[in-house]
């Protein structure tokens, strides 16, 4: 298969940007024009001109002084310092007088005075012309214009400033104004924080959730993905509701800005991450995932558009990965596909990242419950099973033809040495004590497991007129094993391996690997052919089942024949 180039796709996720940013520029307003028509608008073509006396009453500049400020990089220049900046706005009809309009900064983080048509009519913060001399503002800072001045025809509005706080690469021209009805605007406002408030509650669920998941359940990375990504979630609808609860400067947009910024890329690193560990893919492509978004964020982002290019960036990502999940039929691929086509609507009705985030959420939330109860039923089935194999063994154990050669043998030792007749006697009835104690069990510990084939190889060494022994190295008594595996395993040795042979020794030792643990079964018999797997139907499938019971999809067994004899491997993985 040939290999795709990193710099390929992101020459083809920008691409895909390009067409999706598309936001009808062309439709917008034109000039300041606020009617009863509009409830809101956002005001443009401003003009800028330095301060000639900030401590002294507001002067104008003559017009040669005033240029046009445009909110981009290129206006670096009028960052620090006093500044003056004002833009015309047209009230095209009469205002009914039950309406009030406002005006409402937007990530303004300066200390400011606003003037209508010359006159003063709000001040936030305390103008100077030093950082120690200049006193920020509060953030949330709302103006109800007074109806005296809302009347029919041009206005200009004037904003005096003063910026020597710049924290981070943001600077107050990226801010602005809306101007409009203010019960409407603040209808808006108080949305967004219903909005970030319920976002909150549907993700925290979730983020405890999997953080329990991942502690509990073999530590699985596509649980601790998932939990970052909802604590991200969090932390993004936290920091808007911030200034509700507490009184914030300005310059709190400071902090918005860097907590949203560094949101804004991890969430388009782990959210694609978080489907390849759920979909199995390769990990590889996680690398390839973090160099795309590196080269996107360094190389065609800025402070201005980063907030635009990321958003449709993870969604790209995330819908290449699952459209890939969907043609190779991966589970719960059709559920995350219908999210991220939820998610997609949320982006094109400017709902990007919370939209994305929520609807998200709420579709893997429903595959990991999916998947769960898939996983419940899979494990009563394997209880089931393991029920009905302990059920055969018990029979298997306790079967006529076990017990009449036992009886035989118990005949024979009594009327050769009645005293080995009894010891064979005690010993069957503590195999058989054992066997009904722990066969309902999920675990015993190991020595008890060492226990019950010590007494099985005695009755079988009674029986045969043998010497049959289990010698064991560096077993850790303290250890659990599922019941009857090894006894299941010395029983089979027996049976294949030990025909004509009237010695014989089993040897049970431990390996502690990095990140798993090896029992080895080895023994010294004689096997006639390659095909005898040391195990083989009930008893095998019974192992199996054990272990898959105890230790799902943790477990490698394998069983192979030695120069002298048979070996089994157990071999139990950490996680």
């Amino acid at each position: 298969m040939k290999r795709i180039c990193p710099l390929s796709l992101v020459r083809f996720i920008l691409i895909l940007l390009a067409v999706v940013s598309v936001d009808g520029a062309a439709a917008e307003t034109q000039d300041n024009i606020i009617s009863s028509l509009n409830k809101s608008i956002q005001l443009k073509h401003w003009q800028i001109a330095k301060d000639p006396a900030p401590k002294e009453i507001l002067k104008y500049p003559d017009s040669a002084s005033w240029k046009p400020l445009v909110s981009s990089l290129e206006n670096e220049k009028y960052s620090d310092g006093n500044w003056l900046i004002r833009t015309e706005i047209i009230i095209k009809d009469t205002i009914n007088k039950e309406t009030v309009l406002g005006l409402f900064p937007i990530y303004f983080f300066t200390a400011y005075e606003i003037y209508w048509d010359g006159i003063k009519i709000a001040q936030n913060g305390i103008i100077g012309i030093s950082k120690t001399d200049e006193k920020a503002g509060l953030y949330n800072f709302n103006l109800p214009l007074p109806q005296r001045l809302v009347v029919t025809g041009k206005h200009t509005l004037t904003v005096r400033l003063s910026n020597y706080s710049d924290f981070t690469s943001w600077r107050w021209f990226y801010g602005g104004f809306l101007i409009g009805q203010y019960d409407s605007v603040l209808e808006k406002i108080y949305r967004s924080n219903y909005q970030a408030f319920f976002i909150i509650g549907i993700v925290f669920i979730p983020f405890l959730f999997n953080i329990f998941l991942y502690i509990a359940r073999k530590r699985k990375t596509e649980h601790l993905l998932f939990s970052l990504i909802c604590f991200l979630v969090i932390v993004d609808s936290g920091t808007l509701l911030v200034p509700n609860f507490i009184e914030t400067p300005t310059t709190f947009v400071h902090w918005e800005l860097f907590t949203w910024q560094t949101i804004t890329v991890l969430f388009t690193a782990l959210f694609p991450a978080f489907f390849i560990y759920a979909f199995s893919f390769s990990k590889k492509i996680i690398g390839a995932i973090i160099v795309i978004d590196l080269i996107i964020y360094l190389f065609f982002t800025n402070i201005v558009n980063i907030f635009d290019v990321m958003p449709p960036t993870v969604l790209i990502l995330s819908s290449m990965i699952t459209l890939w999940a969907l043609y190779k039929r991966r589970e719960e691929s059709i559920i995350i596909f219908i999210g991220l086509i939820a998610a997609w609507a949320a982006y094109f009705f400017n709902f990007a990242f919370a939209g994305l985030a929520t609807t998200m959420v709420i579709c893997t939330s429903i595959s990991i419950a999916r998947q769960f109860a898939r996983k419940e039923t899979a494990e009563r089935e394997a209880l089931l099973r393991s029920a009905h194999l302990e059920n055969e063994l018990l029979k298997k154990n306790i079967n006529p033809h076990f017990i009449l050669n036992t009886l035989t043998s118990i005949i024979v030792w009594l009327r050769k040495d009645p005293n080995s007749a009894i010891k064979l006697i005690e010993t069957l009835a503590e195999e058989f004590r054992m066997i009904t104690q722990i066969s309902a069990l999920k675990l015993i510990p190991i020595q008890q497991e060492i226990d019950l084939c010590k007494a099985h190889l005695k009755i079988m060494s009674y029986r045969k007129g043998a010497d049959y022994k289990i010698e064991t190295m560096s077993i850790v008594e303290e250890e659990n094993v599922p019941p009857m595996i090894f006894h299941t395993l010395i029983e089979n040795g027996l049976t294949h391996g030990y025909e004509n042979k009237m010695q014989g020794t089993f040897t049970l030792q431990r390996k502690k690997n990095s990140n798993s643990v090896q029992y080895i079964l080895s023994n010294d018999g004689d096997f006639s052919s390659d095909e005898q797997k040391g195990s083989s139907g009930f008893g095998l499938r019974y192992i199996k089942s054990r272990l898959e019971e105890n230790y799902p999809e943790r477990w490698k067994l394998i069983s192979q024949r030695q120069a002298q004899g048979w070996e089994t491997i157990i071999e139990i993985r950490d996680k």
